[in-house]
């Protein structure tokens, strides 16, 4: 999800639509040249979409909250009677919105420079897209009619937030109690999207090094019971010989 204050979005171009649609549906084959790399990194939307099975919350609603093009939202189908898909970018949302009501689309993605091919994708087996819906919406600035939920995952969402702290301290206003919060990220700290001042880590304070994952447990406390913690790797393909590999933190959130 991109901060709204961005000059040039990225999230609303072509190739973030394709690059992001191939991320989350994707098949190994398409991913992987030759089946060569990371096989671990695949299918991550789906791994984020089932963060909460260890737990006993009740499965009435969840909240996908900077969704993307909705792979996680499918994969909580399969729990959750409704599921809803929050993103900033309305080109990614309206990707998601229309895989919803086709189950399967064809995308054209890069393989060197301006040549492309065209690939089939689909929604998984099991998901149920007639209990998914998707917004348009801005992370920094949640709809209090939305209601409350029993689910909410943020998967890579707060490395690119103009103020991830203040996000996080209206969460538990969406969150019912014994909720779960699930909160994955690589922790990518870039001015472009969140001023220095406001990075939850990477930067050292009084000779000391702040970590995101020690600013998350301060932010949460008042609100949160930490339940445990997972490295999530993940591969964003750029074009045929390109993947970006990276390993999100995944930490997971009781509410009080």
């Amino acid at each position: 999800m991109a901060n709204p204050s961005s000059q040039t979005n990225f999230y609303e171009t072509d190739k973030a639509v394709s690059e992001y649609l191939l991320f989350h549906y994707g098949s190994k084959e398409d991913l992987l040249l030759k089946g060569m790399g990371p096989t671990e990194a695949l299918n991550f939307a789906q791994r984020c979409g089932r963060l909460h099975e260890n737990s006993d919350i009740e499965r009435n609603r969840a909240l996908d909250l900077g969704c993307a093009v909705g792979g996680s939202s499918f994969a909580l189908t399969e729990s959750f009677h409704e599921v809803v898909g929050i993103d900033f970018s309305r080109a990614l949302v309206e990707a998601a919105t229309r895989l919803g009501r086709l189950t399967k689309m064809e995308i054209s993605i890069s393989v060197e420079g301006e040549l492309k091919r065209k690939i089939a994708i689909a929604l998984p087996k099991g998901s149920n897209p007639a209990q998914a819906k998707f917004l348009q919406g801005d992370a920094m600035n949640l709809d209090s009619q939305l209601g409350t939920f029993d689910f909410i995952l943020m998967a890579n969402l707060i490395d690119r937030l103009p103020d991830p702290a203040q996000c996080l301290a209206a969460i538990p206003r969406f969150l019912n109690t014994n909720g779960l919060l699930a909160i994955t990220s690589p922790y990518t700290w870039l001015t472009e999207y969140t001023p220095r001042e406001k990075w939850l880590g990477g930067y050292t304070r009084d000779g000391e090094s702040v970590r995101a994952y020690d600013r998350l447990a301060e932010l949460l406390s008042s609100s949160f019971r930490f339940i445990e913690e997972r490295n999530l790797p993940f591969l964003i393909k750029e074009h045929e010989r390109k993947n970006q590999y990276s390993i999100a933190h995944a930490t997971l959130w009781q509410k009080l």
